[in-house]
């Protein structure tokens, strides 16, 4: 714990001179997505909140070493955000140098943490910074932003990386991407069944199947197969979409095969 101490130490110091060496660019690009953009009153999805070493830097840094950061949700009435729930599942977690953030009406100010136990985070792929629960209330849309974190006096920067052979931090953090779009509509939940029925030859090779499920009105369906629950290609949609009428035959090449319908707004 010392030594990680003592590395934070030495950033924040050296956070002026890199500043000054990497003020025309920002170190790190922050994006978000949602597991649903669209949900009911009632309804629940997740925000995820990612960053990455913007691509010019990519190859000389050993990682992202900490974050800081505001979540703000511009429409509360219409989503709740569950700030109390939410998880950092890749970042240190040390009480000493890490929080959840302070509430501010609908949004949530100074969330912090590190990453000096995940050797290349945010490097070669984007790294997790947190994920939020959100709950529909009401009909309508919400936006929520990341931005530089605010509130907390003794963070000098809302991102450091760290160079590969040493040297001041890369810092800065690029948010024309962090933000996303939720609508909150009073349509009931869409619940879909698949159904199989083998037309010829049985459900092996070149058997004929067809694929059956009352669609949900004002939803577009895709019919989506793979070979296997592990496999690297992962599901892919049939031949034909959208499969809105709720039938769909297909000939299985396969000696299995996996199918599944996914539903969507327009």
């Amino acid at each position: 714990m010392k030594r990680h101490k003592l590395s934070i130490t030495v950033l924040v110091v050296t956070t002026a001179l890199g500043l000054a060496l990497q003020s025309l660019a920002q170190a790190v690009s922050v994006t978000m997505t949602l597991d649903a953009p669209a949900i009911s009153v009632g309804g629940a999805t997740t925000l995820h909140i990612y960053a990455q070493v913007v691509p010019s830097l990519r190859t000389n840094t050993d990682r992202i070493v900490s974050w800081y950061v505001d979540v703000l949700n511009t429409n509360g009435a219409v989503a709740s955000a569950n700030y109390a729930a939410m998880q950092k599942p890749t970042s240190d977690k040390d009480p000493q140098t890490s929080s959840n953030g302070v509430s501010q009406a609908s949004n949530r100010r100074g969330i912090y943490d590190t990453f000096l136990n995940l050797p290349g985070a945010g490097t070669t792929n984007a790294v997790e910074l947190m994920s939020i629960p959100v709950n529909g209330v009401a009909i309508g849309q919400t936006r929520f932003l990341v931005q530089a974190g605010s509130g907390v006096a003794l963070m000098s920067s809302d991102f450091q990386a760290a160079p590969k052979g040493g040297g001041p931090p890369y810092v800065g953090g690029d948010y024309a991407a962090a933000f996303i779009d939720l609508t909150v509509s009073n349509s009931a939940p869409c619940l879909l069944q698949l159904q199989a029925t083998r037309l010829a030859c049985g459900g092996g090779p070149n058997g004929t199947l067809q694929l059956t499920f009352t669609p949900c009105p004002g939803r577009v369906h895709t019919v989506e197969f793979r070979n296997a629950l592990g496999d690297v290609t992962g599901w892919q949609a049939l031949p034909g979409a959208p499969h809105n009428s709720g039938s769909i035959t297909v000939t299985n090449t396969t000696a299995q095969g996996f199918f599944r319908v996914r539903a969507s707004t327009p």
